[in-house]
């Protein structure tokens, strides 16, 4: 396996080209090419850039918390923001800065490599995975396995497009692993469901199972034989085209399946790949009962875990520090990122819980507030609206009204590419336009029913277009609509008509 000093050799290429790029020697195509690999992008506008941190399954231990709170420190960093896919992003960075921190991170075991461009990203699993009472099973050390793997491949492949891998430990699916370019789903049994070629965003396609039963230590084996099959049937010509829902659409089914089959035998009979991961271990502590609002128990005797939503995934640094404080003395405790934007405390006694809990004050006061949104158009190129500004005018409108209670949790993309997952929210907002007397004016696509738990999944239904400026009164409308009929949202939505109630608003 390459170690980190591999990586580490490799930065001055970025170097080059960021430092090109940032003085207007570089056009903005040709260093999203190199950069993407490096795990940074330029923010709109040009002029500052973010880089991204890869968090294996979403694991945030104490040094690795310390080492985030100490660059953002000092860079002055105004804005740390968490992913659906598990991973933490600096923005607003300068050029050096991304070089710097990136060199550092690998001495506290964080790789940016593959962050971006057509690599495989960060290897997600469910965020609780080995603490949340009634999972399966632990899938986290197959996870890590899996990620190692692709990183230490990385440099000597070459994909059309990037590939998402992911590890869902219980039914709730939290990682999306039946629609991913490959999810391995947990069974009470302790083998794997394989699924594959699925994906949101444009044209979005549930999975198809590729395997039933497998054994835990045959993880590799599954994912180079995906890897195998994108490079040779995946499409480099045409780049909206060449995920692997794409590829699969193109061969059909049957001949997708008998494609990865071929190059799953070719590698089974090969052999060598085979995992037999340790196993997660967790701290022995004494046995103390707490209660209370966000203190969770695990399902290991006598520990808890905390949770904290940030808004909109934008953590505050000052949130960290405390977090960080509160643990200090804490043994085993660490941070776990979840694809839904919350930061869950692990491996807490009863005593650590509450100071936990009582530090993180301030966060999301109910589901609604715990909305998951993209990092929006104000930052990200590839961003049609301002998905984060606009979640935070709603809960601004929602707690004026004091209806957030009876609101759901929305899910808000600033584009069609889905990165706030609204294509399967129970109420989702897609970035797009709407005309307005005669004027195209800011807007967002609203979708409702969607749903990604496994065994349940679907995707939302468009119900129409409403501008930018108008839905955080859209919401309160909806709010108060909720809170008039008595009833919770879901039992509300499967009564009402949404449609009726806003009609105004998405005439």
């Amino acid at each position: 396996m390459r170690d980190s000093e591999f990586f580490r050799s490799r930065i001055p290429e970025f170097v080059d080209a960021e430092r090109k790029f940032f003085s207007g020697e570089m056009d903005a195509k040709t260093y999203k090419g190199i950069s993407g690999r490096f795990g940074s992008y330029a923010q709109r506008g040009g002029e500052l850039g973010m880089i991204r941190l890869r968090m294996c399954g979403g694991h945030m231990d104490r040094d690795k918390l310390s080492f985030i709170i100490d660059e953002c420190r000092r860079y002055g960093v105004s804005r740390i923001h968490t992913t659906t896919c598990e991973t933490v992003q600096l923005h607003n960075l300068k050029g050096d800065e991304i070089a710097e921190i990136m060199d550092r991170a690998l001495d506290h075991g964080i790789n940016t490599q593959g962050g971006g461009g057509d690599n495989p990203r960060n290897v997600s699993a469910t965020s609780l995975s080995g603490v949340e009472p009634g999972e399966n099973f632990d899938v986290y050390p197959y996870a890590k396995a899996a990620e190692t793997y692709l990183l230490d491949i990385m440099p000597d492949v070459k994909m059309p497009r990037k590939l998402k891998v992911t590890f869902s430990s219980s039914p709730r699916n939290e990682t999306h692993a039946t629609f991913r370019d490959l999810g391995f789903v947990s069974r009470p049994d302790g083998r794997f469901d394989v699924w594959g070629a699925g994906g949101l965003g444009n044209n979005p396609k549930f999975g198809m199972m590729l395997a039933e039963g497998v054994d835990p230590s045959k993880v590799l084996y599954y994912v180079r034989a995906m890897v195998d099959t994108f490079m040779e049937h995946g499409d480099y010509e045409n780049r909206g085209r060449a995920r692997t829902r794409y590829m699969r659409d193109r061969l059909g089914d049957e001949l997708f399946a008998k494609e990865y089959g071929k190059h799953l035998s070719r590698l089974l009979e090969q052999g060598g790949m085979d995992i037999h991961p340790a196993p997660s271990v967790f701290p022995i502590k004494e046995v103390k009962d707490v209660s209370g609002e966000r203190i969770h128990r695990q399902s290991q005797e006598g520990l808890y875990y905390v949770e904290y939503h940030p808004v909109g995934g934008d953590v505050p640094l000052e949130m960290l520090e405390r977090i960080r404080d509160a643990i200090a003395d804490a043994d085993g405790a660490e941070v776990r990122v979840s694809p839904d934007s919350a930061l869950y405390i692990i491996n807490l006694d009863g005593a650590e819980a509450v100071r936990v809990r009582d530090a993180t004050e301030g966060g999301a006061r109910n589901l609604f507030e715990t909305s998951v949104s993209c990092i929006g158009g104000t930052i990200c190129q590839q961003g049609v609206r301002d998905s984060s500004g606009l979640l935070n005018a709603m809960i601004a409108a929602v707690r004026e009204a004091g209806v957030g209670e009876y609101l759901p949790r929305f899910r808000i993309s600033g584009c069609p590419s889905s990165c706030g997952c609204h294509q399967v929210g129970i109420v989702g907002l897609q970035g797009a336009s709407k005309t307005v007397d005669g004027q195209a004016v800011p807007a967002f696509k609203m979708s409702i029913n969607g749903c990604g738990a496994e065994g349940r999944e679907r995707m939302g239904e468009e119900v129409g277009t409403i501008a930018q400026d108008r839905i955080p009164e859209m919401v309160v409308t909806l709010g108060k609509a909720v809170r008039d009929s008595g009833k919770c949202f879901d039992e509300w939505l499967s009564s009402n008509d949404i449609r009726q109630v806003l009609a105004d608003y998405i005439a």
